[in-house]
């Protein structure tokens, strides 16, 4: 009788983690398509935290609305910026293709001997140049299937990026009642890490948030600003398609690249249209300005949170992407950052974790 009790109840303690994990794995399903979203809110709501906590403060205490200006004002500096790049996008291959028609009528110059002395490359490099010398409408020629490809790849990637935007609009909706409800949200945080921890987790949360912050403002803010300055140069160059160009630059600048790989080129496509004053101008703007801005910024920002490696964010960058499409730019090296935070945390055990972990 012993025997068979013990076996009906281990028959339903099965039973229960059963009936536990399918609900788990049903509510998995079923959050799925909007855990990108979600997670993009709580970043948000973590990183604006204290300036939204300052707000209310200014606002006379009213949640409501200090949460609505927040939000309204992060909506204009990402939301806005991408809608604009989606209506843009339908512009710019129609321009790449009258360009590469205009430059057929072009004869290049000798190369140039600064690049022919170019150890290695030097060579290979003058020989494409003086093919391009000899017959450039056949090299462009060439170049026209690759254009119209980029063109029904840019309609198709469009149509990502309108679900990117709504995922992004509902982020912001979730992350202002996430602000408003603040308080209560912090306290259900604490409780369940202390759940799953135990009481040497209590200092988790503050960890975690100090994490978020720094990578959201000493990273992705960083480079909100260089892309900012960085379509303010082509705007004033005359360069089209402007907030495509900055979108590339605000991926690059993320990733930790050099941003001179957007406006080094647009300079010299403002040169060869004959404009050297505004070529000119977007290379010493590009340099002095959005080249080096974050030389001055980061030190001042990303000392609030965690010191990570490069290569940490430059994954990040690459697999958000390529797992969540546009916020994952923005989720990706967040989630990483805070991954390798904990992991950290977890290697030294119960000691007490300094300001720059």
């Amino acid at each position: 009788m012993l025997a068979k009790g013990l076996s009906n109840v281990s028959v339903m303690g099965v039973m229960r983690v059963a009936v536990v994990l399918l609900l788990v794995f049903a509510c998995y399903r079923i959050i799925q398509p909007f855990l990108g979203a979600l997670i993009w809110a709580v970043i948000i709501a973590v990183s604006v935290w204290p300036g939204y906590n300052w707000l209310v403060l200014k606002l006379g205490n009213r949640r409501q609305l200090a949460a609505l200006v927040m939000i309204g004002a992060i909506a204009l500096a990402i939301a806005a910026p991408i809608a604009l790049m989606i209506l843009s996008l339908s512009d710019l291959w129609p321009f790449l293709s009258q360009v590469a028609r205009g430059l057929t009528g072009y004869h290049l110059p000798d190369p140039p001997a600064w690049l022919l002395s170019l150890p290695a490359i030097g060579e290979p490099l003058g020989q494409i140049w003086r093919g391009a010398q000899s017959d450039l409408p056949a090299m462009l020629g060439k170049l026209m299937p690759a254009i119209n490809r980029g063109a029904l790849w840019s309609l198709s990637y469009g149509a990502q990026l309108a679900l990117s935007l709504l995922e992004i609009v509902l982020a912001l909706v979730v992350a202002g009642l996430l602000l408003i409800n603040g308080e209560h949200a912090w306290r259900v945080a604490e409780n369940t890490i202390v759940k799953l921890g135990g009481a040497p987790a209590t200092e988790l949360p503050e960890v975690v948030s100090r994490t978020i912050r720094g990578v959201t403002t000493g990273v992705i803010g960083t480079a909100l600003v260089q892309t900012l300055l960085c379509v303010i140069g082509l705007v004033i160059a005359g360069v089209p398609a402007p907030v495509v160009l900055g979108f590339l630059c605000f991926m690059l600048a993320v990733a930790q690249l050099p941003t001179l790989l957007v406006w080094l080129p647009a300079a010299a496509w403002v040169f060869y249209t004959g404009h050297n004053g505004l070529a000119l101008f977007l290379a010493l703007w590009g340099f002095l300005l959005v080249n080096t801005i974050d030389n001055f910024i980061k030190p001042m920002v990303i000392s609030q949170g965690a010191k990570l490696p490069l290569s940490l964010i430059f994954i990040g960058v690459i697999g958000g992407l390529l797992a969540w499409g546009m916020i994952g730019l923005f989720i990706g090296p967040t989630l990483l950052a805070v991954g390798y935070t904990l992991f950290v945390y977890w290697l030294r055990g119960d000691e007490t974790l300094p300001p720059g972990v």
